[in-house]
């Protein structure tokens, strides 16, 4: 556990802590920096009143950190759900395209086998028909590959929007975090049992 003297408002105290020193420092120069300002401020605040009004400030800080917390959660889970079905899609259209290429094949053959038989009418009409069918299977196989490269690419960018969103969500986590302990030094000042004036 670390060991250091900080200064607040002019005042020296000892500050104990897992993290680091230069952490700490930073903490306490922060917290610093707020009670400096809201005093600067208003020149006939006490140290006491500013003390609670900088908890004020660094709760509501926390509380708003946690909101947006919350809400890059929310968002993160409906774009994992959404790149989940965007997946299950590609899955069935591929699985329909294997399909259609399959029964493509089918009438291409029948198409040959037909044309190398006999050139009767009646045989000339069922070719003339397979072919309308084939190419209304063509077109269909089209607008599978078309809709299929369409959601790669809905499936792309909601992958960066994920990834983007996961690193909000880091962020906003240290940013909770850093409110959180400028509360717990804020809360330290009050307490000379947590937080003894350096002798």
């Amino acid at each position: 556990m670390n060991v250091i003297t900080i200064k607040i408002s002019g005042i020296d105290y000892n500050l104990k802590g897992e993290e680091s020193e230069e952490y700490l420092n930073e903490v306490a120069s922060y917290v610093d920096k707020k009670l400096k300002s809201l005093m600067d401020n208003n020149k006939k605040l006490s140290v006491s009143s500013a003390s609670v009004l900088t908890a004020m400030n660094v709760v509501d800080d926390v509380f708003k950190s946690q909101s947006k917390l919350l809400s890059l959660t929310e968002n993160i889970s409906k774009l994992e759900q959404r790149e989940l079905e965007l997946t299950d899609q590609l899955e069935v259209l591929k699985k329909q395209l294997i399909h259609m290429e399959n029964y493509n094949d089918e009438l291409k053959s029948k198409i040959t086998y037909l044309e190398s038989e006999t050139n009767e009418k009646t045989d000339q009409e069922e070719v003339i028909k397979l072919q309308d069918q084939n190419k209304v299977f063509e077109e269909s196989g089209k607008a599978y590959l078309k809709e299929n490269r369409e959601l790669k690419v809905d499936n792309k960018e909601l992958k960066f929007q994920l990834q983007s969103a996961k690193y909000k969500l880091i962020d906003m986590q240290h940013r909770l975090l850093e409110n959180q302990i400028d509360l717990v030094k804020i809360k330290k000042e009050k307490n000379p049992l947590i937080v003894d004036k350096a002798k």
